[in-house]
């Protein structure tokens, strides 16, 4: 029988400082595994409880909550719902993948060839879960289904993520900054979409470093990025970060067997 588990890596010198007595939690991509959110919320809430004055941590969502898994309701919610810690600041922002659902969803973009490249690129166990008797061959009749399987609740909080957001020297976005645009100017093709020029960060222009997901390379540690999607569709791990004074861990999930 497996099961998931937490496992916290040593403290490593963080690339900035946060504020006298802040920390703060960023979660990777989930891709609707709810799981293992589950157990890193647990994780998570348990350090607090230990560790911090609750009022001086801030937790993050880096999106993607849908998308190449099987349990999207269910995660949504847990996103939506948190801690469950009131003096805990929360922050729940955008990825890609509510991107395509939103556009669905709304009818910004029910026409076939985006339908056909979100069932490529992740959405397919999506669609299967929410509007399994729909043909995406007709994508009004998925656009319904979604909005059916959602509910209005779950639709208004997809709508209202935002992009980005900043704490102290630290940037959070889903995917990235562009180092070719200024910090007030980044569009939301930046932040959802961008890998390079953003990965390799030669000549790094702002005075940030950007906590991100999107790119299934991480955990990763550099002067102007951590990356913490590990691809817990195809790794089975799911990964957050904790950043405190100069310092970072990563937590991240396993299954054991």
């Amino acid at each position: 029988m497996s099961r998931v588990v937490v496992e916290s890596g040593p403290w490593q010198p963080a690339p900035r400082r946060l504020p006298m007595g802040q920390a703060v939690f960023a979660i990777g991509d989930v891709h609707a595994h709810a799981e293992h959110l589950w157990m890193l919320h647990e994780r998570i809430s348990g350090i607090i409880a230990l560790e911090h004055d609750a009022h001086d941590v801030s937790v993050v969502w880096l999106g993607d909550y849908v998308d190449r898994g099987w349990e999207p309701l269910q995660t949504l919610d847990l996103v939506a719902a948190g801690l469950g810690l009131p003096q805990v600041r929360e922050v729940r922002l955008m990825g890609n993948h509510e991107r395509y659902l939103i556009d669905a969803v709304t009818g910004r973009d029910l026409s076939l060839p985006r339908m056909l490249h979100w069932w490529r690129y992740g959405g397919e166990e999506t669609l299967k879960c929410l509007a399994p008797d729909a043909e995406i061959e007709n994508p009004q009749s998925v656009g319904a289904a979604l909005n059916e399987s959602l509910g209005e609740e779950r639709i208004r909080f997809l709508q209202a993520l935002p992009m980005q957001h900043r704490i102290g020297d630290y940037v959070f976005a889903h995917a990235g900054l562009n180092p070719e645009r200024r910090l007030d100017e980044q569009e939301e093709e930046d932040l959802l979409w961008i890998r390079e020029p953003f990965l390799s960060g030669y000549g790094w222009p702002h005075p940030v470093t950007v906590v991100h997901g999107h790119t299934p390379e991480g955990p990763v540690a550099l002067s102007h990025r951590i990356g913490i999607d590990s691809g817990v569709f195809a790794s089975g791990s799911l990964t957050a970060v904790e950043l405190r004074d100069a310092e970072l861990r990563f937590l991240t999930t396993r299954i054991e067997h």
